[in-house]
């Protein structure tokens, strides 16, 4: 079948695809591929006819129904509850800012006023390991994302997110950043490695990429991938090694496959985003997925499980169908991601503003 196509960075997009994926696929995925892969502002009053649609899912609804009066989702900040199927409030935030929704909509709006209040870290205040690893970052990753940056704690965050990676860029070697201690690596002294918070923290804000930095973060990727697997790496908290969830440590200088799951897509899209997979050796992984999607049409060929992609937390969660169980919208769900990261690559999105500050 002879498909229109058009170039980006050597690879050619499948256009049949794109607006297959308009027409037919969930109206989140719809306005997306439109805004962030097309790069075409909606028309006038196109998102007042897509948001009803998107609030009346299924998902959508459930997650809702989560919302206390407050407006805060579940009972836990980081962690759902054990044995539950209700999500982490961080999670239900990330889902809504994923569907489309900006903090003018009214459950998200209140979701993320509740985190300016006292209390707001649930199960994290007052825990040694959340201490340690720094919770603050979640929440000033999810205003990030909602391009609510007029914050002190935003661009405290930032700071600590760029020093992360310039760790990586000043070292020699890993030696460098971590020693053995009683058998495991542990951070020396102040030095961390980034996480996947760092990276949410760089790819939605914009005030922190000079030249200085952008060249230092060149430098920091390519170490990164001559690292890439790291060992599990602690903290040393007085006489506790204490375990930093959610860093960057895995294979990701390898292609995609189904073991690499999550964690691979959200690394490349926020690299992506951050503005600097394009330069890195990253890079060619990306676009030998690509080559593969090519090659099927435009699709996501390959039939992935649902672990890691239906759930949403601060570590899982792509799934912007609903029902999964049906092949077609797992593949639409795969097919916009993978298209999307290869945009945001070859021409990265301006983190933007929705508002500064939540009114």
């Amino acid at each position: 079948m002879n498909c229109d196509t058009w170039e980006r960075g050597g690879v050619p997009v499948n256009m049949e695809c794109l607006s297959a994926l308009i027409e037919t696929a969930n109206p989140s995925i719809a306005v997306r591929v439109k805004t962030e892969i097309l790069r075409q502002p909606l028309a006038p009053g196109e998102w007042e006819t897509y948001a009803p649609m998107i609030a009346r899912e299924k998902t959508l609804q459930t997650v809702l129904s989560w919302q206390n009066s407050g407006g805060y989702f579940s009972e836990r900040l980081h962690t759902p509850p054990s044995n539950s199927k209700v999500w982490s409030h961080e999670g239900c935030v990330r889902y809504l800012l994923e569907k489309g929704f900006a903090a003018d909509y009214e459950p998200l709006g209140r979701s993320l006023s509740v985190m300016l209040e006292s209390g707001w870290g649930r199960e994290c205040e007052g825990s040694a390991a959340a201490a340690a690893f720094g919770h603050g970052i979640i929440r000033a990753s999810l205003f990030a994302q909602a391009g609510l940056c007029d914050y002190d704690f935003i661009s405290e965050w930032i700071e600590r997110a760029v020093q992360s990676f310039r760790y990586i860029a000043d070292a020699v070697g890993y030696e460098d950043v971590a020693a053995l201690n009683r058998g495991k690596y542990a951070f020396i002294g102040e030095k961390r490695l980034p996480t996947v918070y760092s990276m949410r923290m760089l790819a939605f804000t914009d005030g922190w990429r000079t030249p200085e930095n952008m060249d230092m973060m060149e430098v920091a990727f390519r170490k990164l991938y001559e690292w890439l697997p790291i060992p599990p790496t602690y903290i040393k908290a007085k006489s506790r090694l204490i375990a930093p969830l959610g860093t960057i440590c895995r294979p990701f200088n390898r292609d995609l496959t189904e073991q690499d799951g999550y964690p691979w897509f959200q690394f490349y899209e926020m690299a992506a985003r951050m503005g600097v997979l394009g330069a890195a050796p990253f890079a060619a992984h990306l676009d030998r997925l690509m080559e593969r999607i090519a090659a099927s049409g435009g699709w996501f060929a390959e039939d992935y499980g649902k672990a890691g992609y239906i759930g949403w937390s601060g570590y899982s969660g792509i799934a912007l169908e609903d029902g999964w169980k049906i092949h077609k919208n797992r593949i639409n769900d795969f097919t916009f991601r993978c298209h999307l990261i290869h945009a945001l690559a070859k021409n990265a999105l301006p983190a933007g503003k929705s508002r500064a500050r939540l009114e």
